[in-house]
């Protein structure tokens, strides 16, 4: 079995579960989501993860603001 770090896990279960997410619900999930896992990952990570979609983007650009830091966000389109 392949090792995940938890930001790929995170990742992987979001991909899955926002397909049964409806959208009018979609933001208000993943600011509940970023929200709380804001005590599992670091900022860095979260970041990262912003790249995932434009909820995530969003969530995380709320929540902590603008990066600091130059991170490199997963411009991944899913």
């Amino acid at each position: 079995m392949k090792c995940m770090s938890e930001e790929e896990v995170v990742k992987k279960i979001y991909l899955i579960l926002k397909q049964y997410i409806p959208l009018k619900e979609m933001q208000s999930a993943t600011d509940h989501l970023v929200d709380d896992l804001q005590e599992l990952l670091d900022e860095e990570e979260l970041y990262r993860l912003a790249g995932i979609d434009k909820y995530i983007k969003t969530s995380v650009k709320d929540i902590l603001g603008e990066p600091e830091e130059d991170f490199d966000y997963e411009d991944d389109d899913y």
